[in-house]
């Protein structure tokens, strides 16, 4: 965000140039908002859809090179993952058949392709209308998976109580910074 010229020479307070700025930050910020939930919704979007391949692949890889690198091609991805061009190819019309990627270039060779949200925010597609999809609820499955988790926890933190050592404690997310100044 620029600032507003007037503010480099202003004597006194100017209310309207201050009130200008502020609002430029706020819209900034609201832009930046609706972009980080697109690209989360990216992220959960190729998660999903990598959770209900069969044999995945490298679209993990390509989900990920995808947040990074909104703008793709068969010919700067091969080297990124180690595919010929054709694999390459073949990968990203892969993402586009599971609605990961967006084709643009409308060629027939030499295809780029773009991640949703950045199609969305250039206008190269529509915005979605209605109500947000529901997300599938936990799988039933997962329950007894996270059970035994917390009790293999439990007997770690126990292991760990008759060895003198700790497993509770302050770490660097728990630090208060404030009282060390």
């Amino acid at each position: 965000m620029l600032g507003d010229p007037g503010q480099r020479f202003a004597i006194g307070p100017r209310p309207a140039l201050l009130k200008r700025l502020l609002k430029q930050l706020r819209r900034a910020a609201e832009d930046g908002l609706v972009r980080l939930n697109r690209l989360e919704n990216h992220a959960q979007r190729t998660a999903a859809a990598i959770a209900a391949e069969r044999r995945p692949g490298l679209l993990a890889d390509l989900g990920r090179l995808s947040l990074a690198q909104p703008c793709l091609a068969a010919r700067a991805l091969a080297p990124s993952l180690g595919l010929t061009i054709s694999g390459a190819g073949k990968l990203l019309e892969r993402a586009t058949r599971l609605g990961l990627l967006i084709e643009t270039s409308g060629r027939a060779t030499w295809r780029s392709y773009l991640a949703r949200d950045v199609a969305l925010t250039l206008g190269l597609i529509a915005p979605p209308l209605g109500r947000p999809a529901i997300s599938a609820p936990p799988s039933p499955a997962l329950a007894p998976v996270l059970a035994a988790f917390d009790a293999e926890m439990a007997a770690l933190d126990a292991r760990l109580a008759r060895l003198g050592v700790s497993s509770e404690g302050p770490n660097s997310e728990d630090t208060d910074l404030s009282q060390e100044n």
